[in-house]
């Protein structure tokens, strides 16, 4: 609850798992160069701020692949637009203009207290990272009262009942301004940045601001067996995987086959860019890795070890909920408190964009969990025609991996409240430190 109350944004993510694992003795090859090599040894590797892998060296040879835990750090929210300032005459607000990130009910971002988060890059080149204070503004979204919607959203379907250019947040009040000219709570806006962050109305053009839900991570019902939070999808996962890392190094272990934790940004919106899952900075992170432990960092030897590699990719899964049992085939559904879901097929429809994993895979890490008291159930994204979704499991499978998904439950998933189970958390872990620790990379069809 703590890290995802300090984890709003995919750089905070990244600040905070790095900080963590370089506590519990792993080298940063990105600034600490490439020390020593030995079996046991952690490491981790940045990109932009945005992006963190990291893992333990193992005692046999890279060449012979990885056991790798796949995740991202990017939850939906709503970025602000490059101009994002104006002000209305009529009311005398300031205002600050959005477009969503991800897949969002956009009805869900009215009416709840908005954190800015995000960085600014200013004129001089220099950046600035803002809305971790305690006494940072809130923001809002007003929707319109239920007396006067009637002709305005009852008529709209569900999904429209609140457009993307009306989520529009409140960020000031002021006197009410002269039709035609530039409204003075505009000002007084960009009077107050300037003297709390030093920044101008043209920093804003190059700034990564983001409004995300306020309020903090509670635990859930009578028994507080949940969790209620924004951005469990998918740092519950980010979260739990490297926890199965650090709980690995700080108990020594030297495990057979190297080991990795891969947090990627961008999956959202497909995983592109240059820190998403299709980027080639798993490529070189494998080049590096190679060449830190003694072996030819030649394009063969890269593919060698991917195609002897194996992947978890950890990203949440739709919880069975009991209100609208309906959309999900109840065999086939995941549970909170069921604990770590089993996803042999992604994608919608007829499979249409899935990483389907094979018969030989599923059974290993079934087997594997069994061994280990891992709780799992089989899941799939609600029955065949009703919808669906990915992964990034996709995007590391066409790296000719062996790629399985695996999950936590959540219900209300990319809301601005997500629920968990605590029993899946742990679970989610101690499935994450079995499948590092303890896959053999047996063979699973592979010719």
């Amino acid at each position: 609850m703590a890290f995802l109350n300090r984890a709003r944004t995919e750089k905070e993510c990244v600040e905070y798992l790095r900080g963590m694992l370089v506590e519990t003795g792993f080298i940063d090859l990105e600034r600490d160069g490439l020390a020593e090599c030995g079996p046991g040894t952690g490491f981790l590797m940045v990109n932009r701020d945005r992006e963190l892998i990291a893992g333990i060296a193992g005692t046999s040879s890279l060449l012979d692949g990885v056991n790798m835990v796949a995740t991202h750090m990017d939850s939906p929210r709503l970025d602000l637009k490059p101009v994002p300032l104006d002000g209305d005459g009529d009311t005398g607000l300031g205002i600050l203009r959005t477009h969503y990130y991800g897949g969002i009910k956009k009805y869900h971002w009215v009416n709840i207290p908005l954190s800015l988060r995000g960085r600014v890059t200013r004129a001089d080149g220099g950046t600035l990272d803002i809305g971790r204070e305690e006494d940072a503004p809130v923001f809002v979204i007003p929707d319109l009262l239920p007396h006067l919607a009637g002709k305005k959203q009852y008529g709209r379907k569900l999904s429209e009942g609140i457009e993307g250019e009306e989520l529009v947040a409140l960020a000031a009040s002021g006197p009410l301004g002269e039709e035609g000219e530039r409204q003075p709570v505009v000002e007084d806006i960009l009077s107050y940045l300037n003297s709390r962050y030093g920044i101008t109305e043209e920093d804003l053009t190059s700034s990564e601001l983001c409004l995300v839900p306020e309020p903090p991570a509670r635990e859930i019902g009578l028994d507080r067996g949940l969790i209620g939070s924004y951005g469990q999808d998918n740092r519950i996962s980010c979260f739990c995987a490297t926890m199965a890392l650090l709980s690995m190094m700080e108990e020594k272990v030297r495990p057979k086959r190297w080991t990795l934790v891969a947090n990627f940004d961008r999956e959202e919106v497909g995983s592109e860019g240059n820190t998403g899952a299709r980027s080639q900075f798993l490529e070189l992170c494998i080049y590096r890795l190679l060449c830190w432990s003694g072996e030819q960092d030649r394009r063969r030897d890269l593919m060698r070890t991917l195609t002897n590699s194996a992947c978890i990719s950890a990203d949440v899964k739709s919880g069975l909920n009991p209100t609208y049992k309906g959309v999900q085939d109840i065999n086939n559904s995941a549970r909170l408190g069921g604990g770590i879901t089993i996803t042999k097929y992604t994608g919608r429809g007829g499979k249409a964009g899935a990483s389907d994993a094979s018969a030989e895979f599923v059974g290993a890490i079934r087997k594997l969990y069994n061994e280990n008291d891992v709780l799992w159930h089989m899941q799939e994204t609600g029955k065949v025609d009703a919808g669906g979704g990915g992964t990034v499991a996709k995007f590391l499978a066409s790296r000719n991996m062996d790629v399985l998904d695996n999950g936590i439950p959540l219900l209300s998933m990319h809301s601005p409240f997500e629920v968990s189970s605590k029993v899946d958390i742990y679970m989610g872990k101690k499935a994450f430190r079995t499948f590092l620790e303890g896959y053999s990379g047996q063979n699973t069809g592979r010719s």
